[in-house]
């Protein structure tokens, strides 16, 4: 550089020098570029299988999921009164999701109060949820149990990870998060999916029961604001799932660096999926996977 300075004049050496350094030194990213690996590698969560393509929590939302080649089957799990774990979202039956087989209103009765042969006539797939248009009601879907969707996921033509929600049980007293987790657990390695199974909820306890019957389980620790690191410290969680809109860039690359991946929810609109995709987030789950594919594929090329 002396040499450049003493041989240029001002008014031609500082434009030059910009110039230079600019080739030497990588510009940072923008808000709006993309880490290629970042998005090859995203781990794409089907809420609920596929919520906003096919009824949710069904074994249809499940296959459809797959057919699009999601990463992960995302997925609530409740309990029937005789201890049967079943893929459903709310603690007790919903009138405007689910009906009687002859299509017949059902009561909103707590599972605890069901045995699972009770569920043998709920039809969850006749009906359209109204927030989501573009889904495609499947007549005959029935409420399955745990063990049916990790038997899709086994035998997948490729190694499909699950991720099992772990619902808080409302004023159940018979059944408590330990419980609960002693359940999932059995029922993941009874299929050998330990190393493809996050096992994720709210419930900070559900996830330290986890973590002493199969510390070889992801624990994911859902969050609907920033108060996660004590989780972190404690060894509870492995991976923080954050409600998409309280997360903030800055919390993407801390949590990295402690290694801990980032796997915000629930994601729908394409411009937060390609947002989120800019900031290097591990994994988005969305109601619409087909649209985090699209993006992902847009942004790696």
């Amino acid at each position: 550089m002396g040499l450049l300075r003493g041989r240029l004049p001002r008014a031609v050496f500082t434009p030059l020098i910009v110039i230079v350094l600019s080739l030497l030194v990588p510009l940072a990213p923008c808000a709006g570029d993309v880490d290629q690996k970042g998005a090859t590698d995203l781990d794409i969560q089907g809420h609920r299988g596929c919520r906003g393509l096919r009824p949710e929590n069904t074994l249809p939302a499940f296959e459809r999921a797959l057919e699009l080649q999601v990463t992960t089957l995302e997925m609530d799990v409740q309990a029937t009164r005789d201890g049967v774990l079943i893929v459903h979202h709310d603690p007790r039956l919903n009138p405007k999701l689910c009906v009687r087989a002859d299509g017949s209103k059902l009561s909103a009765t707590p599972f605890d109060k069901l045995d699972y042969d009770d569920l043998s006539n709920v039809d969850c797939g006749k009906l359209q949820n109204p927030k989501f248009p573009q889904q495609l009601p499947v007549p005959g879907a029935h409420i399955p149990t745990l063990n049916e969707v990790l038997r899709l996921a086994a035998s997948s033509g490729y190694p499909v990870q699950v991720s099992i929600e772990i619902k808080m049980q409302e004023k159940r007293s018979d059944l408590g998060a330990s419980d609960l987790a002693r359940l999932v657990v059995e029922n993941v390695k009874e299929h050998g999916l330990e190393s493809r199974t996050i096992i994720q909820s709210f419930d900070a306890a559900a996830l330290v029961a986890v973590r002493e019957l199969a510390a070889e389980i992801s624990r994911a620790y859902l969050v609907r604001d920033r108060n996660y690191q004590k989780q972190i410290d404690d060894g509870t969680a492995t991976i923080i799932s954050p409600k998409h809109v309280s997360l903030r860039q800055g919390d993407v690359a801390r949590l990295q660096d402690q290694g801990i991946p980032v796997i915000p929810w629930t994601v729908n609109s394409p411009k937060d999926i390609r947002r989120l995709i800019a900031w290097g987030v591990d994994g988005i789950i969305s109601d619409y996977p087909d649209r985090v594919i699209e993006a992902r594929h847009e942004l790696a090329e």
